[in-house]
């Protein structure tokens, strides 16, 4: 077991790479807004953050639990909480992976771990709650490693990191799953059965709604090779992809990610750390483990590359005949169990450079220190918030548009332009951001869920934005809002310095700087009487919501259950030891 003083080694190396890729968030009021990543001072509850209003779930449970806690807090905490928590324990988690080696080399591991062209590509597209999933992946390690150890003493662990990691994001739960199979599986009767349970419960959150939905369709054509791994520099997409590097997303690629020079010695970087796990590998008792990681990280690069590499039509083949395989649309993201192996390698590297210094040989030392710092000298564009990431502030009009909304009884809103789903705001420095309005108005809000790729429409997942799109097509603004009225829609919110669009006829409510809100309650159709309005919820599952509550429901007493058998054994423990 690791001495307290390593984990406040560890913790304290952490801590300092957090902050100084987190600095400029944390020196001020506001919020990280950037791609998918969207937090509001108070997130309503919604039906939709639990996957009961018929969706794809892609942010069950993780919105309902945002939507909890900035009711306690403002969401600017709440994303602080989650950005640095996150990067925190995910240094901690892989300190104690190699916890048996000296302090400079868990250092490296560290580094390359929390410092890496895949962090800095999620970071900048928002997929914030994928980042958490992936610095849980350390944990979920050690979980497995127990597992395979002893199934019966192992189980609670795996138990939780499977649920937190399922809690993340749906790909994060499908990543844990792989990891724990791989890391921790062995040929007895109860490690197989245990581990499919397991897997099941904790992901039934995400994977009920995901089944029952009736509302949403998936579409695959084309997606597998729009979201393809792409090459950042001459050297192709393999060199990028074993870097940890090759987003599908050029434009936010690191600006010496671009040089072949970096990359070929990211590529040396990474030929360093898989020597040292091959000489981890070789003997003792971490190379059966280095072995299965190395299978991990094997299974994740190809996954990544087969898009890439001429698989999109048959990843698109499968998709339309098994719906799961869309999964696999952002195949980048699967990369991040690489990580793993070249965390564990790094640490073995710089251990043996270490052990090469004699004397006449200090200068081996200048290897080692060099190890352990490349991750930050091949990646500055890392640091201090990833380059460009500013703060912002929602304008006024943003809450009192929503108090209004809130004091109606019925709220329907759609939101103008209706032009795919994100957007660039003046106040949040023209980053593409996704829409906040469905996150920060109550009830419900209906977005044009389409998404452009390099010119390339992505069907939207919503029937409903297919009938809203004829509606506003209608010849006059009178007869817009008289369509939009027959779907059920009551307001409409006009963000303003968009595209410009017709806006159907309505009363005002507010006309403000960067908000517009009319009200389509009451007609302005002269001579006409008012149209009852239906509901345009969308069809919720119906006499299916008690099975996906129960899902939850599942999902959380195993993870209170596992979290108390861990905390008992640990308590017996302590109490043993004192005797």
């Amino acid at each position: 077991m690791a001495k307290p003083r390593t984990y406040r080694t560890d913790l304290a190396w952490s801590a300092l790479l957090t902050l100084a890729i987190t600095g400029p968030l944390l020196l001020g009021s506001g919020y990280w807004l950037v791609g998918d990543m969207v937090f509001v001072p108070h997130q309503p509850w919604k039906s939709a953050w639990l996957g009961l209003d018929g969706s794809l779930p892609r942010a069950v449970p993780m919105d309902a639990i945002v939507s909890v806690l900035t009711q306690v807090v403002p969401g600017s905490v709440v994303q602080r909480a989650f950005l640095v928590g996150a990067l925190v324990l995910g240094g901690i988690g892989i300190g104690r992976l190699v916890h048996e080696r000296a302090w400079y080399a868990r250092a490296a591991a560290i580094g390359i771990f929390l410092w890496n062209p895949w962090v800095h590509d999620h970071l900048q597209i928002g997929q914030w709650a994928i980042l958490c999933g992936y610095l849980a992946l350390p944990w979920v390690a050690l979980a497995a490693r127990r597992y395979r150890r002893d199934v019966r003493s192992g189980w609670a662990p795996v138990a939780v990191a499977l649920t937190v990691s399922a809690v993340c994001s749906p790909s994060s739960g499908v990543m844990a799953v792989a990891v724990v199979a791989v890391l921790g599986l062995r040929w007895s009767w109860p490690a197989w059965p245990v581990l499919a349970v397991l897997s099941v419960v904790a992901n039934l959150p995400w994977l009920l709604p995901s089944l029952l939905a009736r509302s949403s369709t998936v579409t695959t054509d084309g997606v597998f090779e729009l979201f393809a791994p792409r090459a950042e520099s001459s050297l192709g997409v393999l060199p990028s992809l074993v870097t940890l590097g090759g987003t599908w997303k050029s434009s936010i690629v690191a600006g010496e990610r671009t040089s072949a020079v970096v990359v070929g010695l990211a590529v040396a970087l990474t030929l360093a750390a898989l020597l040292g796990a091959v000489r981890r590998g070789r003997r003792g008792p971490a190379a059966e483990e280095v072995r299965r990681l190395a299978l991990l990280a094997a299974g994740a690069l190809v996954v990544a590359s087969v898009p890439a590499l001429g698989g999109a039509g048959l990843l698109e083949w499968l998709g339309d005949r098994v719906a799961a395989v869309a999964l696999l649309r952002d195949a980048h993201r699967f990369l991040g169990p690489a990580a793993l192996l070249l965390a564990v390698g790094l640490a073995s590297a710089v251990a043996w450079a270490r052990e090469q210094v004699a004397p006449g040989r200090e200068s081996l030392w200048a290897v080692a220190g060099l190890l352990v710092v490349a991750p930050m000298l091949l990646l500055p564009s890392l640091a201090w918030g990833a380059g460009d990431l500013e703060r912002s502030t929602y304008p006024a009009d943003w809450r009192t548009v929503a108090d209004q909304i809130g004091a109606a009884q019925e709220a329907t809103t759609i939101v103008l332009p209706w032009a795919g789903s994100y957007r660039t705001f003046d106040w949040a420095d023209d980053r593409a951001v996704l829409d906040p309005a469905p996150r920060y108005l109550p009830g419900e809000v209906l977005i044009d869920d389409r998404t452009f790729v390099d010119g390339v429409e992505i069907d939207s997942e919503d029937p409903r934005v297919g009938d809203v799109t004829l509606a506003l097509e209608a010849s006059t603004p009178v007869d817009a809002a008289r369509e939009l009225r027959s779907l059920g829609v009551t307001w409409v919110l006009v963000e303003q310095g968009q595209a410009d669009q017709a806006v159907p006829a309505g009363r005002t409510v507010h006309d403000g700087e960067d908000l517009v809100l009319l009200d389509l309650r009451t007609t302005t159709d002269p001579g006409a009487d008012p149209e009852p309005v239906r509901s345009a919820t969308r069809t919720s599952h119906g006499g299916y919501a008690a099975l996906v509550i129960t899902g939850h429901v599942g999902a959380f007493v195993l993870l209170i259950g596992a979290s108390g058998r861990i905390l008992r054994r640990g308590s017996n423990r302590r109490h043993s030891s004192r005797r």
